[in-house]
């Protein structure tokens, strides 16, 4: 493939993902009438006398009785395998100035959309100069992947523009499609956009992300496991999979990953309804069985309203206790926790307690059931229990462990897991 065919490309990458957008904009008019896209357009500069063509061209009209626009969004597209440097930039912003005879007359908004990243220079010029930024950004690799919903909440306006437009940074979470930078704000969609240049009020209200209490997460684990009928001992997640909600689920188990995915040992995409479990090279099957449990249940939750994809790493399992206040993190957390409930339901577990507890002749001393210290005899005992009960449900000695804590049954005063 030759640069010429090589940037066409690009630049029929860029306009797919804009029309995508335009087409869904609502405006007040009807914006097939009232918003012109054009690929490699020509406009007459008088400074020049001579056209000057620009990569893409959107006209937005504002009034369908006025024939001139009222705003004119200039893309140049750079799809470069280096930094984008500010010889470019400023290639760029000559030919704006040239049609705009010295000023921004036509209410010009020009933007680069690039593919790789710009020199440092050519970035400080463009904020500078209120060049719009859209970098795009190939999905391979994300952790989660947000959809335009959850990007409401604000949680782009933590990324640095610098980070990604200079320095390549990629952050485990966002769109899928890309960034999206102007004016020294971030913006989650082009139609966001389109509506902050004329003026309109975002369509989506910042309701609250929805969160389940632990008790009400049990309660749901318990009717599911209900529904299919479990009874004791080991959850069949053949047998989940047949719950109502999770029928249509597509499973795809020892999964070879790319390159991008070496770390993962799970992943959901919930528009293709799809969960893959990554084929690793030590297998574990009780690993893989949370690891399911997992994306199944933020198919549960309703997550998809946030979620386009989630991914779960090897270091998760590690932390599945663990709920910062991030909002992804607080699903990440329900999504952990239904799935333990799921694994290890409260009342089996309780009965399977006491039963070993039993079988051990262990007897309750003082306010603790289990008490976990660094003496060699507590170790022993709190070792035997989990163990056990991590057998008898199959699933590690972390999930155990966690599920014990959080119902009083084992103190530990390491706050490390066995």
């Amino acid at each position: 493939m030759n640069t010429t065919e090589k940037g066409d490309n690009f630049e029929d990458k860029v306009l797919t993902l804009l029309m995508k957008e335009i087409e869904s904009f609502n405006t007040f008019i009807n914006p097939k009438n009232h918003m012109k896209v054009f690929k490699k357009k020509k406009y007459y500069s008088r400074f020049r006398k001579n056209d000057i063509e620009f990569d893409i061209a959107i006209e937005v009209y504002q009034d369908e009785k006025i024939p001139n626009y009222s705003s004119l969004i200039l893309i140049e597209c750079k799809d470069y395998k280096g930094a984008v440097g500010v010889d470019q930039v400023n290639k760029f912003l000559q030919d704006v100035r040239d049609l705009s005879e010295g000023n921004f007359s036509y209410n010009l908004k020009p933007i680069m959309a690039i593919s790789s990243n710009l020199a440092k220079s050519a970035f400080n010029v463009a904020l500078e100069r209120n060049v719009g930024l859209i970098k795009i950004n190939e999905s391979d690799g994300l952790k989660w992947i947000l959809n335009r919903s959850f990007e409401k909440y604000g949680i782009n306006q933590a990324l640095s523009s610098k980070g990604i437009f200079v320095d390549s940074a990629q952050p485990n979470y966002y769109n899928s499609n890309w960034f999206f930078y102007s004016e020294n704000r971030w913006f989650s969609s082009f139609k966001d956009y389109l509506r902050d240049i004329t003026g309109q009020k975002d369509e989506c209200s910042r309701s609250q992300v929805v969160y389940f209490s632990k008790d009400t997460l049990e309660n749901m684990a318990k009717e599911i496991l209900t529904k299919i009928e479990y009874l004791d001992g080991v959850v069949c997640l053949s047998d989940l999979l047949s719950y109502e909600v999770l029928k249509s689920v597509k499973l795809y188990k020892d999964v070879i990953p790319s390159v991008h995915e070496k770390s993962l040992l799970g992943r959901v995409d919930f528009k293709s309804n799809e969960i893959f479990i990554y084929k690793k090279e030590i297998e574990d099957e009780k690993r893989d069985r949370f690891t399911l449990a997992h994306e199944l249940s933020h198919i549960l939750l309703g997550h998809s309203q946030y979620l386009d994809k989630d991914s779960f790493e090897e270091h998760d399992l590690a932390s599945i206790e663990v709920l910062d206040n991030s909002m992804v993190a607080k699903l990440e957390f329900q999504a952990n926790y239904l799935a333990s409930c799921l694994l290890v339901p409260s009342e089996q577990l309780a009965k399977a307690f006491l039963r070993i507890y039993s079988e051990l002749g262990l007897k309750r001393r003082g306010v603790f059931w289990i008490y976990l210290d660094n003496q060699p005899e507590n170790k022993m005992i709190a070792n035997n229990v989990v163990s056990k009960l991590a057998r008898y449900f199959d699933v590690s000695k972390s999930v155990i462990k966690i599920r014990l804590i959080g119902f009083g049954l084992l103190h530990d005063e390491r706050l490390k897991v066995i």
